[in-house]
């Protein structure tokens, strides 16, 4: 009998501990998520353009004094970015050292206001706009550095160039929306081959901002979030996201929506399917989608990480301030290595 003894509590025993083992795997099974990690580096524009930050969470920032940082955007990897100065572009590395100080292209007059990537990153471009009716300008980086080309667009109305937002395709075009002049918006289309007004008549709606989730491109207009047609520039007539928003953020699977000038709102985060309240705020300044499955929220004074797996998944943001010490906070982007 006690060899059957034996073996019976064995058997249990093993029965236990590999249950044990397999409990995360089938967690993972069900939910279709694992638990991410935070990044390792995050690059923000700090006090009002003056300092670049290099954060990562739980360790004491590394600030950098400059002069006029308005933008910055990573590049394939995360290992370097570019960051925008109102007369100039810089590439460094993602210790904010290795500055290259790219040439300004002949014909441009830098005012340089912002910067966009593609979902893939291999595509940067920069708005000049100088204001007072000047014609604006589009500079489109590759992801090396190098020049892919610079695309003047037609002047914009006399009032308000400063509404101009636009987003890089995955086909390397750049598609810029501004208001039109007698009301509505006119969508702008740039690339290697040249510039074309796509919408003519200007579109009835008032578009706001653009964005791309992945290979499809988003406007927020006054009756929504709708898909924008890279064919003709007509929005759907489905709101693909209910919320009414002016600011748009996107990655290469998600998209971001956020209403400005409305006291405290909600960011709004949608996958194509599901969308959820991450967080609220009346004051987001930029909104940077990690690879690691989090997203960064960034005001004047505070970053925060959002986990979007499992907020998508199981509406729990487990939202938590990284970094400390920001002061007119104005850009964030996602950084990896050294």
């Amino acid at each position: 009998m006690k060899p059957n003894i034996r073996l019976s509590v064995n058997a249990r025993s093993v029965r236990a501990t590999f249950l044990a083992l397999l409990a995360p795997l089938l967690l993972v099974a069900c939910t279709g998520t694992t638990e991410p990690q935070p990044s390792a580096r995050l690059g923000v524009v700090n006090a009002g353009g003056a300092e670049l930050r290099v954060v990562t969470p739980g360790a004491a920032a590394l600030p950098l004094a400059v002069s006029g940082a308005v933008d910055l955007e990573v590049l394939p990897g995360g290992s370097r970015l570019l960051i925008a100065f109102a007369d100039h572009i810089e590439l460094r590395d993602a210790s904010l050292g290795g500055l290259v100080t790219l040439p300004t292209p002949a014909g441009v007059t830098p005012c340089y206001v912002r910067l966009r990537a593609s979902p893939a990153r291999d595509r940067v471009a920069a708005l000049s706009d100088c204001g007072q009716g000047a014609a604006q300008q589009l500079v489109v980086y590759r992801s090396d550095g190098s020049l892919a080309f610079v695309a003047t667009l037609p002047p914009p109305s006399p009032t308000r160039s400063d509404l101009s937002r636009f987003a890089v395709t995955g086909g390397q075009a750049v598609w810029l929306a501004r208001p039109a002049t007698g009301g509505g918006s006119e969508l702008i289309r740039a690339d290697e081959n040249g510039v074309q007004v796509v919408t003519n008549p200007p579109l009835n709606a008032n578009v706001s901002d653009l964005a791309m989730r992945g290979g499809s491109l988003y406007a927020a207009t006054d009756s929504g979030v709708r898909e924008v047609s890279l064919q003709d520039g007509s929005l759907s007539q489905t709101v693909a996201l209910a919320t009414v928003a002016n600011r748009l953020y996107g990655s290469d699977r998600l998209l971001g929506a956020w209403l400005s000038g409305a006291g405290s709102q909600a960011l709004t985060i949608w996958d194509g399917t599901r969308s959820g309240a991450a967080f609220f705020t009346s004051d987001l300044r930029d909104l940077s989608f990690a690879p690691d499955g989090n997203a960064y929220a960034l005001t004047s004074s505070t970053l925060t990480r959002l986990d979007t797996v499992t907020g998508l998944n199981q509406s729990g943001w487990q939202s938590s301030e990284v970094g400390s010490g920001l002061n007119d906070a104005r850009a964030v982007t996602w950084l990896t290595g050294p």
